[in-house]
């Protein structure tokens, strides 16, 4: 979710060692550095405008009970979500024009890479981290949020290992949904609203907060390759 138009924020300062995790058994503070995955993909999709992303995990993250998430395993996520048939590389068959987003036939395709070379870096932190990253691009993250500003995505390590209350979908739907969410920002896209009781949510809908009468969905196209969308809400 980002809460505010994003601005410029702040180089990351690494941090003193990280607590133990906190009574819901999420480590709440990293380092504040981060550990970029090794290697790189292939283009996957054929959309005009192509995003090469890279993928980071916080380092010092003391994970006690809970099974560690590295750059490897997080990046598997990541991969996955962003060359689902359904994602964003739809838009390859299915262009989007809006032009309240200022969109005219617009597609993506995606690579992952590992070096200094990225339209955009996708961050799995900690609940700490989150807050003073995103908080110093003017976003508050309430410790449970991510957000996106600039070049940089920060997913919120509280939702990614616990989900939303009340948001009742299984853990790898929500963590698709987030992916796709905070990418459609970064791709241009305001929030969304529902277009109607019943109907898929589209992807940038803040479906944890209100469905608003819809379903939840963590695609931002049907399997027809219609594009699912509703009235645009500023973020």
């Amino acid at each position: 979710m980002t809460l505010k138009k994003p601005v410029p924020a702040g180089a990351d300062v690494p941090k003193a060692p990280a607590p133990p995790p906190v009574a819901d058994g999420v480590p709440l503070q990293g380092l504040g550095t981060f550990s970029t995955a090794a290697g790189g993909t292939d283009v996957v999709g054929a959309g005009t405008t192509l995003v090469k992303y890279r993928v980071e995990v916080e380092d010092g993250i003391v994970w006690g009970a809970e099974p560690a998430w590295t750059a490897a395993s997080f990046t598997s996520t990541v991969d996955r979500v962003l060359s689902a048939p359904n994602g964003w590389t739809r838009s390859a068959a299915a262009p989007v024009t809006d032009a309240a987003q200022k969109l005219t036939n617009a597609s993506w395709s995606f690579q992952r890479v590992g070096g200094s070379d990225f339209s955009v870096r996708i961050r799995l932190a900690s609940p700490n981290t989150v807050d003073r990253l995103c908080g110093s691009a003017g976003m508050d993250t309430q410790g449970v949020y991510s957000c996106r500003y600039g070049q940089t995505i920060m997913i919120n390590l509280r939702r990614w290992l616990r989900g939303a209350p009340g948001f009742a979908v299984p853990i790898v739907e929500y963590r698709t949904n987030v992916i796709n969410h905070e990418v459609g920002h970064f791709l241009g896209f305001d929030h969304m609203l529902c277009p109607g009781a019943g109907r898929p949510a589209p992807v940038m809908v803040t479906q944890t907060i209100d469905l608003g009468g819809c379903v939840p969905n963590s695609s931002p196209f049907a399997a027809d390759g219609t594009f699912i969308t509703g009235p645009w809400a500023a973020s």
